[in-house]
């Protein structure tokens, strides 16, 4: 090993901070062999080797976001301009890998083969000293009546994610919780009862976290959660998630049967919600506000099974008024009998303008026909369509789809005489219910956010559809 490489390899080894570090290696490698770009791969918590750095010359949007260790090589090799150094552990587990690019001297010698390797090496083990470090230091930042983090540590970790979503053009989410009803919980049941509420909440939502997430404590009743590289979909499926899970948690089922949590969330997510912390917070607090006055929660629709809530919020007998203010996002009486067709086509044009945009759609009704517009309109390779789209109802003549998948449900009644529209998207939600008559449909339209979240989950239930 050459003086050069040999004193790049020690100027790491005592960098603890796993970001500088991770710029560190890649700027000593390129400055050692001549490169002009480079990129860094590195292992984490999730499968594959995920992008954390890049520099110079090298074009972001041809790099991956993960690379698979399986595909990385003992010894650093040559593909094309390329020179791809893997960054491998003396018991050989793959921490990373290094793109260099664009050459000073025209190309890479094979004589920078040898010295890239060690210094690999070094660097593997740098980075897995470095990520033990970030988790005793975390471990040592805790709330100590909940576990959680504390407020002063999650501020510092948010504003770190701000810089290096900001510089690498990644996206975060950032969700706040609140136990609206922690105050009642203590004055009726007694402040033992209000610390397991706050145990329960963190507990269930700590179980879904991943090792880069962090789960801070910001009052008495509220805990805020941030994701690394989770968009504004994965931070709402998150959100479903938890809200189901303490419901499924046998301590909170029994706390809850006492007295309910009144448990509220909010998402926000980098870059689209906001540029900074304060705004971010801003924003989750506002949808938290949004889910307390929605539709659902007035009108106490979570104990109804999906059917019920169709034909509740459809309109019988016993159905209550809704709200008529002006503004408000639900609506009930007769619509037009081309609405459920043009509804269809106007989804499947938004999810073509951004196929790589995740959602979830559900189109039901009595036949799955192959001239239904949702299927007619998504008529299209499948690659990079990120969106889930289901239709359900009794097979008719379409079988398979390269985008669309047919959910078949044979002498289903409520299918044979219901249609219903469900989206779920970035950032967007609506649900169209309707019952055809004679002489006129009668329908229920919404774009309230928890309802149509609420309408998806019941009737992922009730048909065992994959959930998130």
């Amino acid at each position: 090993m050459t003086v050069d490489i040999e004193a790049r390899a020690l100027a790491i080894v005592g960098v603890n901070d796993i970001e500088l570090l991770q710029e560190r290696i890649l700027q000593e490698l390129c400055e050692h062999c001549g490169a002009q770009s480079g990129a860094l791969w590195v292992a984490g918590e999730r499968s594959g080797l995920r992008l954390r750095a890049w520099r110079g010359l090298i074009d972001r949007t041809a790099l991956p976001d993960v690379v698979d260790p399986a595909l990385v090589q003992a010894s650093p090799w040559l593909a094309g301009a390329s020179f791809l150094v893997p960054l491998v552990t003396s018991t050989n587990e793959v921490q990373g890998l290094v793109q260099l690019g664009d050459s000073l001297n025209g190309a890479f010698s094979e004589a920078l083969t040898t010295p890239a390797q060690r210094f690999g090496a070094f660097a593997a083990s740098s980075l897995k000293t470095a990520a033990r470090f970030a988790l005793l230091q975390r471990q040592g930042l805790r709330d100590r009546e909940t576990g959680a983090y504390t407020l002063s540590y999650f501020t510092d970790y948010a504003t770190k994610e701000i810089y290096k979503a900001r510089r690498y053009g990644r996206s975060f989410s950032l969700l706040t919780f609140s136990i609206d009803n922690l105050s009642g919980i203590r004055t009726r049941l007694g402040p033992a009862a209000a610390r397991q509420a706050q145990q329960v909440v963190l507990r269930v939502i700590s179980q879904m976290t991943r090792d880069a997430d962090v789960v801070a404590r910001a009052g008495e009743h509220e805990f805020h959660v941030l994701l690394p590289e989770t968009d504004f979909f994965g931070g709402l499926m998150f959100l479903r998630r938890a809200l189901a899970s303490l419901g499924d948690d046998p301590d909170g089922r029994a706390l809850e049967a006492r007295l309910p949590f009144g448990l509220t969330g909010g998402c926000a997510t980098f870059p689209r919600d906001g540029d900074d912390f304060d705004e971010l917070l801003m924003r989750c607090r506002r949808r938290m506000e949004e889910r307390r006055g929605s539709l659902h929660h007035q009108l106490h629709l979570d104990p109804l099974p999906f059917w019920e809530e169709v034909e509740l919020l459809l309109g019988n007998a016993r159905s209550p008024r809704l709200p008529d203010t002006a503004g408000e996002p639900a609506r009930r009486g007769k619509v037009a009998d081309v609405l459920f067709d043009e509804l269809q086509l106007e989804v499947a044009r938004e999810l073509l303008r951004e196929p790589a945009a995740r959602g979830l759609v559900y189109v039901g009704g009595p036949l799955i026909r192959s001239d239904l517009n949702i299927v007619r309109g998504l008529d299209v390779p499948a690659n990079d369509f990120a969106p889930r789209v289901y239709v359900l109802g009794k097979r008719a003549d379409l079988v398979t789809h390269p985008t669309v998948t047919p959910v078949f449900l044979e002498g289903d009644e409520h299918l044979a005489r219901h249609e219903f529209l469900l989206w779920l998207g970035d950032g967007l939600a609506y649900a169209l219910l309707q019952r055809r008559g004679r002489g006129a449909t009668w329908g229920f339209h919404t774009s309230d956010p928890t309802l149509v979240e609420g309408l998806v989950s019941k009737l992922q239930a009730a048909y065992d559809l994959q959930p998130y």
